[in-house]
């Protein structure tokens, strides 16, 4: 049996960071892989008809949903920070926003003081954007092999 301190320390405190930690996580990757999926969508209707028009203009496709994988990343910081100020646990969004992004993929540095109870929630922040940015990378790839496929049939169109 835990002694009433630790009790009283898992109760309330690990318990409620940890339901805030893993419902924010859910959040963020539910609006992650919506734009991830999305982005792949409209990469793969659309670059079929880019490549046989220039190898350019699908690049610059290719370098545009890249870039929506990025914006989506940092849609993912911004829902931490507008969490971590909507529940009063950091009072500044700018703070928030330079917190969120500090521990979005490791525990950096941050030389703001968390309330006692939440100090878990830089972990939660890193377990969400490794998730999500593995995906944005999986995503990349996908795309990546979409484009050779393209770009390999325009080279060498079927007999």
């Amino acid at each position: 049996m835990l002694p009433a301190n630790n009790l009283d320390l898992f109760i309330y405190h690990l318990i409620p960071q940890t339901l805030f930690g893993i419902f924010i996580i859910g959040c963020v990757l539910s609006i992650c892989g919506f734009a991830f999926t999305s982005t792949i969508a409209l990469f793969k209707s659309c670059v079929v008809r880019f490549v046989h028009r220039s190898k350019f203009r699908s690049t610059l496709l290719f370098i545009m949903c890249a870039q929506l994988l990025a914006l989506s990343q940092l849609a993912a910081i911004g829902i931490w920070a507008f969490s971590l100020v909507l529940i009063g646990i950091i009072p500044s969004w700018e703070v928030a926003m330079f917190f969120s992004a500090s521990s979005y993929t490791t525990l950096g540095y941050f030389p703001a003081t968390m309330p006692e109870g939440w100090h878990m929630i830089p972990a939660f922040i890193a377990f969400s954007g490794l998730f999500s940015f593995a995906w944005a990378a999986s995503s990349t790839m996908a795309m990546i092999g979409i484009l050779n496929t393209a770009l390999d049939a325009k080279s060498h169109p079927p007999k």
